[in-house]
């Protein structure tokens, strides 16, 4: 009779793990070149597109853009579990970081008549963090807005500088969060809203948000009113700021 070998917990879950980051690598890929193929088609470079295929094509971005953002959160969500991400502080420009941010995401909100735009003056306002990780946080923040925001609504950020800091906050016109969940949904794999109604999502992307503000020195907060939208509220503390 041949002994058997026993495989320590430690080791399986390490080879989980690796197994799961190869696969969601293995599927962004495709992913993010179909999603480049439909904003070249949408775009005309390639011909006029006739309304009935531009709607279809239209109606494919957002849902592809649902799984891309989930294998980034699925992804990103290990390293930060365990430590084992880098972060690299740099003094960063605010104002075109935002930018870039906000031009990301004008096609899907122009295709539902969304407004995305800021308010408040960061011109020459500069921020010690890590770029890749912050920009990560709005993000997700600004699609899980898009995604709760009926058509024609609108999604802000807002740059304020307080006494103790500065705030970056997000605002929609959506449906808002119930007030039994506003103290859970940064809670790993939390979601907002029942089984019946859920957006496709990992139930990472808030949580992520809460773990990189810890690891810039920061907080993140949300206020919400039921069918009244929500405010999401980033705080980076003066140590932060140059």
């Amino acid at each position: 009779m041949m002994a058997q070998t026993s495989v320590s917990p430690l080791l399986l879950e390490v080879l989980k793990q690796e197994t799961l980051q190869s696969v969601v690598h293995d599927l962004r890929t495709p992913m993010t070149v179909i999603k480049g193929y439909l904003q070249l088609l949408l775009s005309g470079t390639m011909g006029q597109v006739p309304a009935e295929q531009r709607q279809l094509l239209e109606r494919s971005v957002g849902p592809l853009e649902d799984l891309i953002m989930m294998t980034e959160n699925l992804l990103q969500a290990s390293s930060l579990e365990n430590d084992a991400m880098n972060i690299h502080f740099v003094n960063t420009p605010l104002d075109p970081l935002l930018a870039e941010t906000i031009e990301f995401y004008q096609l899907p909100f122009k295709q539902r008549e969304m407004q995305l735009y800021r308010e408040g003056n960061t011109l020459g306002m500069k921020l010690f963090i890590d770029p890749y990780w912050i920009k990560r946080v709005l993000h997700n923040l600004i699609w899980n807005a898009y995604k709760f925001t009926p058509d024609q609504g609108k999604v802000v950020l807002q740059v304020h500088h307080q006494k103790a800091g500065a705030e970056i906050i997000i605002q929609d016109t959506g449906r808002g969060v119930p007030g039994d969940k506003i103290e859970k949904i940064f809670d790993k794999f939390e979601q907002s809203t029942p089984s019946s109604d859920r957006k496709i999502g990992s139930g990472l992307g808030l949580w992520i948000c809460r773990r990189v503000m810890e690891l810039h020195g920061g907080t993140i907060r949300a206020e919400s009113i039921k069918g009244h939208g929500s405010r999401f509220i980033l705080f980076l503390p003066y140590t932060r700021i140059l």
